[in-house]
């Protein structure tokens, strides 16, 4: 049989993706990712999937394709889904034979992690070291939601018609496992079992398998690449027809553009069949690099009367760093959320150089606690005692820090009483769709309320302009030069739109391209 590769998310969109590769009955997830466009169409912040229908309403608003036997058990035990199986077997991606060996998970972000969390739980997730402690910390931290739980669960119940969780269920873990060359350390092996709870300790004695070098006799190598987010990795997996490469998500303008161009160079020493390759940011111009943004941080930090508010990714450690510098420049000192300084200890585990919180040099911690608290939150209170600022001290002293903080974190400024002066400096993407362009307009009307100067821009273009934003993704030149130097013989541009689909054709007029078109069941045959 063909080898073959299937899109089932990330073919004309930017994230989302679900991609399935075959090599006879030999197959392998590429992620498994969010679509935040298909998730958009149906839902927002208050409308959300119904965790008591499990996979129903994901099935019936097309949030996840129709591959029946991929997802768990306990999300599918419910007799209306069996009436909505009947349902999809007359969809065109409709298949009964999809049981992949493993997901090779490229990195933590959302549109490319987020629905692992609705698949069966014996399918091994094979990730680096750091994308996995991100992952756990991130469930760690969150609500207990069905896309939130990639590393443990508590399988569900039916009960009266509805799915439930039950406290006398024991937890679950994920077979996690590590690709050959990957760090892990002993910190990072109890972090993985450790379990926050206030009921006393409830361990998972699963331990996560390091060194994997091949799944069932196809070989597989992992890379690390350069990415906004710490710890991504791009793919070759061996097939009958050759090497095929999968670049994840990759830019060359961070601080660890040197290991995008290692990855490129080790791809091309494969002699790839195929290269499927990420185009989100293909047709623009290279734009600020990370570099950059720390010295606009910087300048702008130092100038600046009253609070700062910086507002970016809380997983995007170089920008942390970048304003950690800043801030300290400026005799400032950083304040960051307590969930985020939950996934700084995660990572920490597993990368010492990841800064923690600590009140000489290091972030402090925004302690603005509620009457109750999780056992993660009291954890974190008590290790980091030390490093815990109150809403009082920035208040008395709003021009002694850098706050970090989101749109969805902007009414805890409201605790600060009337700031006389200060800046909201924005250092995240553009605005996607047109909700988060409503959000946009609602944080210049908070920060218009609250008196900031707004330093950024309403497009990602015009932040990096300002050298506010550096984006995650390799600009045309960057990929041109990377696909190069890869020199495949058939390329498979995906995360991307149309303009991104015309640069390729554009570009690489002389190399076989291959569309991954929208809509599931489409596959392309690699030969």
């Amino acid at each position: 049989m063909p080898v073959r590769f299937t899109a089932y998310g990330g073919a004309g969109e930017i994230g989302g993706n679900k991609l399935l590769l075959e090599d006879g009955d030999w197959q392998v997830l590429l992620d498994f990712g969010m679509s935040f466009g298909a998730l958009g169409a149906y839902f927002e912040e208050f409308l959300r999937p119904r965790t008591v229908r499990g996979l129903s309403d994901y099935l019936l608003t097309g949030l996840v394709p129709p591959l029946d036997g991929l997802y768990r058990d306990d999300l599918n035990s419910l007799s209306e889904h069996g009436q909505i199986w009947d349902r999809l077997r007359g969809h065109p991606g409709y298949r009964h034979d999809v049981n992949p060996r493993a997901v090779l998970l490229s990195h933590a972000h959302a549109d490319h992690v987020g629905y692992v969390s609705l698949l069966r739980p014996d399918i091994p997730i094979v990730a680096g070291g750091l994308t996995a402690v991100i992952a756990k910390a991130m469930q760690d931290g969150g609500q207990s939601t069905d896309d939130n739980q990639t590393v443990f669960l508590r399988p569900r119940v039916a009960r009266d018609g509805l799915l439930v969780t039950d406290s006398r269920t024991p937890f679950q873990q994920r077979p996690w496992a590590l690709p050959a060359g990957a760090h892990w350390s002993p910190d990072a092996a109890a972090y993985w079992i450790h379990r926050y709870t206030k009921s006393g300790p409830e361990p998972i004695t699963s331990p996560i398998t390091t060194g994997v070098s091949e799944i069932d006799g196809h070989q597989v190598r992992a890379f690390p690449v350069d990415h906004s987010i710490p710890g991504a990795h791009g793919f070759a997996v061996e097939t009958s027809a050759g090497w095929i490469g999968y670049t994840g998500d990759i830019r060359m303008h961070g601080r660890h553009a040197d290991q995008t161009w290692a990855f490129a160079h080790a791809l091309a020493e494969l002699d790839l069949v195929a290269l499927i390759c990420e185009g989100t940011q293909a047709a623009r111009p290279r734009g600020a690099s990370e570099a950059q943004v720390r010295a606009r941080a910087v300048d702008r930090v130092g100038h600046t009367r009253g609070l700062v508010v910086a507002d970016f990714g809380p997983r995007n450690i170089e920008r942390l760093v970048s304003f950690l510098d800043a801030a300290r420049h400026a005799n400032r000192q950083l304040v960051i959320l307590m969930k985020d300084a939950l996934v700084l200890r995660a990572m920490h585990t597993v990368d010492p150089a990841t800064p923690l919180p600590s009140p000489l040099g290091g972030p402090l911690i925004y302690d603005d606690r509620r009457a109750t608290s999780t056992a993660w939150q009291d954890e974190m209170t008590e290790e980091f005692a030390g490093a815990l600022v109150p809403p009082s001290a920035v208040r008395a002293n709003p021009g002694g820090y850098v706050l970090c903080l989101s749109f969805f974190d902007i009414t805890r400024l409201l605790d600060l009483g009337e700031l006389a002066s200060g800046a909201w400096v924005y250092s995240s993407s553009e605005p996607y769709d047109e909700e988060s362009q409503l959000d946009m307009q609602r944080l210049r009307n908070w920060t218009n309320l609250l008196g900031l100067d707004f330093l950024g821009g309403d497009s990602e273009s015009e932040a990096e302009a300002a050298g506010f934003h550096a984006s995650g993704h390799a600009s045309g030149p960057d990929l041109q030069r990377f696909i190069e130097i890869v020199n495949p013989r058939t390329l498979i541009p995906i995360h991307l739109q149309a303009e991104g689909l015309d640069f390729y054709h554009r570009t690489f007029g002389n190399t076989a391209i291959r569309v991954a078109e929208p809509g599931w069941g489409r596959a392309v045959t690699i030969e």
